[in-house]
């Protein structure tokens, strides 16, 4: 068996070079001079104060990479988990209060311990569960609630402290007249800064240079003295290591939002790390990287930090860079932690502004609802549970909303498989092969009754294919003279107990009404289930066939041909002419 926990660096080294590590040192370089100024940016979402951010982008970054499985995924504060993460907490405690700060370590320590939980036992498919509909939704909603969210700290007020984008709206619409000049230009120089350095190159560190450019604008001019809220006293160094309070009340209140928060980043990760190792064609294991992300999770939270995932920017640097290695990302988590260490007192002066502008620059391109229009194009279902999800996020809490859009998504599946599509089928004269005769209007045999039901048969729609079927019998009784109803199985792919019982039930009682059931294509795996309910003993052998054509020749064979020749008005299959014409002996089939 393997072993759990195991640790991914001891294969970094083969065939390292000198070279690798000039890639890894630039990448390092390059990816910490967008996370310093990021995760104090993101410490905002999270409504705690911007060193709590500085504290995340640290050794968490580190532990990920140890423990991790990609070379390229930059893990650290995250503009969408920060801001879920604040929701969770919104109705528990006042934000930047020392029980917030707190109750923010705690909860990256149970994200950390959920992550963890899912990669050892190897459960990173439930990641599954949560549809591409819902984080479309999501996505854009979360983008345009931290959007909005910022613009308080852009325009120079105070705005309300909550998630809800109406609320938000509404707020921001009464206070609009209160901007404030000197705040709003340097939030917009700031913003500035970042978009054309992006233009000229990817590789610039825009939010660096806003960050440097408007502190030192800001010491030169006294913006301080001039209304503009500046960052102040940034604490030098690390916090004494400690676990949070485990009050068994707080954590079952936290505890569904954990869960939320630590789903939805592991999407964000495996998304992000699956996709640039099939650019580079590196392999990876989802599982090892989701212990990676636990583990940095716990380490964030003994360290008061706060819930941490994989940025898709940074990773990104990473790989456009050329990074060979994780040694990369520990470059970049020992550059924030120097920076902890000896420059923490440098960011005294930086504009709030400017984090606001870093934040809008990082998510304005995520404001997407012509993504939902898109996906409703594709799938009308999809396309509203996306647009339930973003409408959601006006009214009620982010981790709320996105519940509500994965039940939404889940139910919607359960409906559809609840109420399966069933076919008649008849043969098309101009191809030759079976198709849907009611969609079609084509001709049915009135003998032979061709159904094929398209989905597996479980407890919750087995009564349905029952009724279903039971109900087209009694309809082609009262038309014609049916002898046969012909099940095919081929879409069937599995048939819980209910499903069994429920098909020889259906045998029965379609043999009380003097019409014999046959079955085509049964799968090996299914035969095998319906063995346990005896299903020989209620179906004659003769009447279990290997493929359609061979099921309508032995068919044929059994019906009324004196009905055929004289009564029936169709030519449904190729064996009919024959009949027809009064050759019905069984070798011309």
């Amino acid at each position: 068996m393997t072993p759990p926990f195991k640790l991914p660096f001891f294969s970094w080294f083969h065939k390292y070079s000198f070279n690798s590590f000039l890639r890894d040192s630039i990448a390092g370089l390059t990816v910490a001079s967008v996370l310093v100024p990021q995760s104090m940016a993101y410490a905002l979402l999270a409504n705690v104060p911007p060193i709590h951010g500085i504290y995340a982008a640290s050794i968490p970054v580190i532990i990920a990479s140890i423990f991790g499985s990609s070379r390229f995924l930059a893990t650290g504060p995250v503009a969408m988990t920060a801001l879920l993460s604040a929701s969770v907490l919104s109705t528990v405690a006042v934000p930047e209060s020392t029980l917030w700060i707190e109750l923010m370590a705690l909860l990256a320590i149970l994200v950390g311990v959920i992550r963890i939980t899912i990669g050892v036992f190897r459960l990173g498919f439930v990641v599954e569960l949560i549809s591409n509909s819902v984080v479309i939704g999501f996505t854009s909603a979360g983008a345009l609630v931290i959007a909005l969210s910022q613009l308080g700290h852009l325009l120079g007020f105070k705005t309300v402290q909550t998630t809800h984008i109406f609320l938000i709206l509404v707020d921001i619409a009464g206070k609009i007249t209160n901007i404030h000049f000197y705040t709003f230009a340097i939030g917009v120089f700031a913003f500035l800064i970042i978009k054309i350095a992006s233009r000229i190159s990817g590789y610039i560190p825009g939010a660096l240079l806003a960050v440097v450019i408007t502190s030192f604008i800001s010491y030169m001019y006294d913006l301080e003295g001039k209304g503009v809220a500046i960052v102040g006293h940034v604490p030098q160094g690390f916090p004494a290591p400690s676990l949070p309070s485990m009050d068994f009340e707080i954590v079952s209140k936290l505890l569904g939002g954990a869960f939320v928060v630590a789903f939805f980043g592991l999407i964000e990760a495996v998304t992000i790390a699956k996709t640039l190792a099939l650019k580079a064609g590196d392999k990876w294991d989802p599982n090892q990287e989701l212990i990676g992300q636990g583990l940095a999770n716990i380490f964030a939270g003994f360290i008061k930090g706060f819930p941490v995932g994989g940025s898709f920017s940074r990773s990104s640097l990473n790989f456009y860079i050329g990074a060979s290695s994780p040694l990369s990302n520990i470059i970049s988590g020992f550059i924030v932690i120097l920076t902890l260490l000896y420059m923490a007192p440098a960011f005294y002066y930086l504009p709030k502004a400017v984090l606001s502008a870093i934040v809008l620059s990082a998510v304005i391109n995520l404001i997407r609802p012509q993504d939902i229009l898109k996906l409703y194009r594709i799938n009308k279902i999809d396309g509203l549970v996306a647009f339930l999800t973003f409408i959601s996020v006006f009214f009620m809490d982010l981790w709320v909303a996105i519940v509500l859009g994965i039940m939404t998504s889940l139910g919607s599946f359960v409906y559809k498989t609840m109420y399966p599509r069933i076919v008649v089928l008849s043969r098309d004269p101009e191809s030759n092969t079976f198709v849907n005769a009611e969609r079609r209007n084509l001709p049915q045999c009135p003998q032979i009754l061709y159904i094929r039901p398209n989905t597996s048969i479980y407890f919750g729609n087995a009564q349905y294919v029952y009724d279903y079927i039971v109900n087209k019998v009694i309809e082609k009784k009262e038309r014609g003279k049916l002898k046969y109803v012909l099940i095919d199985m081929e879409a069937v792919n599995y048939i819980d107990a209910t499903g069994s019982q429920t098909l020889i039930r259906l045998i029965n009682t379609l043999k009380d009404m003097k019409v014999e059931t046959a079955f085509a294509n049964i799968g090996c795996d299914v035969y095998i289930l319906l063995e346990n309910v005896e299903f020989d003993k209620y179906v004659n052998h003769e009447l279990v066939f290997d493929s359609k054509g061979h099921s309508i020749r032995e068919l044929i064979k059994r019906v009324d041909h004196e009905y055929c020749r004289n009564s029936c008005p169709y030519t449904v299959f190729r064996e009919c002419v024959d009949i027809k014409k009064g050759n019905f002996t069984s070798n011309n089939f």
